[in-house]
């Protein structure tokens, strides 16, 4: 399981180099927020498996961060992609409090409700 340092660890990254800078209204998990308006940001931390590993003599825990982008439909879909470029910029192949980000990948979801939805995904692991 992902410790709250962890999660912690990446929400702060997240405010400090895109929800803040780029005045992203941006949804934690489980976090109460009234409809927002668009564009605005979903930033969800799943838990991967744990296992013991040798290198480190210690336990390696993987997870995965993803970021739904929302943006307004019939607005073409460039600022989204400029969004996710910036988002994956952010954590590609980084080290951040002990937490290695791999290579983000985009994936564009299409039409969700009345928005453009874009989805940046970023593996990563902590060792503890």
């Amino acid at each position: 399981m992902i410790t709250t340092t962890t999660t912690n660890a990446i929400r702060t990254r997240f405010k400090a180099q895109i929800a803040d800078p780029h005045s992203l209204m941006t949804q934690y998990d489980n976090q109460d927020m009234a409809k927002p308006d668009l564009p605005w940001c979903r930033l969800s931390i799943l838990d991967g498996e744990s296992f013991q590993t040798e290198i480190v003599r210690g336990y390696r825990t993987a997870g995965v961060m993803i970021a739904q982008l929302f943006y307004p439909l019939g607005t073409g879909d460039k600022a989204a992609r400029v969004m996710a470029a910036h988002i994956k910029a952010a954590f590609k192949s980084v080290s951040v409090s002990g937490i290695q980000f791999q290579t983000p990948s985009v994936k564009t979801i299409g039409r969700r409700d009345d928005a453009w939805q874009v989805n940046v995904t970023c593996p990563f692991y902590v060792n503890e």
